[in-house]
């Protein structure tokens, strides 16, 4: 099933294009806690757009990411920063670390900078020492960048949900980057036209863009199924391989290998999965050009989240071709996956949801799953960084309502042209 997002743009925006030789004459500051690569090609799409942008970030990079920053570009300052490590327990059943930054010169950083408005990313101590510099000056507005979903959100304590009250009484407008998000922000009774969808991008450098072909059926090799993604509980791996070593040992006849791109403390409990007629194979910690390879090998990626705000494995692997079987607890797959047209949908919660989708796929001809990979490219060819640009663009001209455009190369810089 797929979920329509309903209204993407307000009709005010519709038909604008601020593209890169068109650039809106603003000074744009963005808060985040880091940057990861599909933030930083979108923020590098949107530095074309206005005349200058400026990007505040509460560390380089948490202590649990396996990557380097890089920024490109980018006019990048890192501020001052509190960081708290709390447990996050939720109620599927795992436990995980959470990083909350608490960047104390927020105030000091934008009063210095002078943006004509500033996006904040989450509902948290940054949105909040925003809204603070935003009672001072009336004249800059505020956006929140909503990165989440309703069912991670339901579960914050008294702190967070008092916290995020506070904030809704300082920020201007809001973006949701999927239809979980924007279920959460209305539950908290924030008017539609205040409200824009500005989704994910992919990084193309991960894509598999070459043709696919069909492996012979009756040459019975393996079904090849491709997981990426942290080894840990709360993406689901390990109740994965357990429903899919139940289902090879129920089908005897049938091959399968399960490839793993990434690493954590369950590689052992998942390797003891392996049967006779289902091999698991460890590809560890991979670069783009190592995914890209593992996107164009396999037949089917699997997504089993137990939470996932958006999850940008899914829309990686249908650009790459590749079927989804992926969890209704990833707002990705519940934005972009219809049931056996480019992936199967299931609940990781439910060991039988999951057995019977499991059994779907792999009962699907090679055939049909090229036919589903080709399906799953149409269904996100609109999802790339110039696209996410123009939806920051859309909020920032609605914020600014008597905002000039300025005419500049693409990719210029010299502010000057917008005077």
């Amino acid at each position: 099933m797929s979920v329509a997002f309903g209204r993407l743009d307000h009709p005010e925006m519709a038909g604008t294009n601020s593209g890169p030789n068109d650039r809106l004459d603003a000074h744009v500051v963005v808060l985040n806690n880091y940057l990861r690569k599909h933030h930083v090609i979108a923020l590098q799409e949107l530095a074309k757009r206005v005349r200058k942008l400026t990007v505040l970030l509460s560390v380089p990079m948490e202590p649990d990411r396996n990557w380097d920053a890089a920024w490109e570009d980018l006019d990048v300052r890192i501020q001052k920063n509190w960081m708290l490590t709390a447990n996050w327990k939720h109620s599927t059943g795992f436990n995980e670390p959470n990083f909350i930054h608490i960047p104390i010169d927020t105030g000091s950083q934008l009063k210095s900078l002078k943006p004509d408005v500033v996006f904040s990313y989450e509902m948290g101590f940054r949105t909040l020492l925003s809204c603070w510099y935003r009672r001072f000056h009336r004249n800059v507005p505020l956006a929140m960048v909503g990165n989440m979903s309703q069912h991670i959100e339901q579960e914050r304590g008294m702190m967070r949900r008092s916290l995020r009250w506070l904030i809704q009484r300082g920020v201007d407008y809001y973006t949701y980057n999927g239809p979980s998000c924007k279920r959460y922000l209305e539950s908290l009774s924030i008017p539609e036209d205040r409200l824009f969808h500005v989704p994910y991008c992919v990084d193309p450098d991960i894509v598999f863009k070459g043709d696919r072909t069909a492996i012979d059926e009756s040459d019975h090799s393996p079904r090849r199924l491709l997981y990426c993604g942290a080894l840990s509980p709360r993406k689901g791996i390990l109740q994965f391989a357990e429903s899919l070593k139940h289902w090879c040992d129920q089908n005897p006849d049938q091959l399968a290998e399960l490839s793993i791109a990434g690493s954590g403390p369950l590689q052992q409990a998942i390797m003891q999965c392996q049967t006779s007629n289902l091999a698991i194979r460890f590809l560890g910690n991979c670069n783009p050009d190592d995914l890209r390879t593992a996107y164009g090998s396999t037949e089917i990626c699997v997504f089993p989240s137990l939470a996932d705000e958006w999850g940008l494995v899914p829309i990686e692997a249908l650009a790459s071709g590749v079927p989804v079987l992926g969890s209704v607890l990833a707002q990705s797959v519940e934005t972009v996956v219809e049931e056996g047209r480019n992936g199967w949908i299931f609940e990781t919660t439910r060991s039988d949801s999951m057995e019977l989708a499991i059994d779907r796929a792999m009962n699907c001809s090679r055939l049909q799953l090229l036919e589903m990979g080709e399906h799953g490219r149409k269904s996100v060819a609109h999802i790339n960084s110039s696209a996410t640009a123009e939806k920051f663009c859309h909020v920032i001209q609605a914020m600014l309502p008597d905002l000039k455009q300025c005419k500049s190369e693409a990719g210029g810089s010299d502010d000057r042209l917008c005077d």
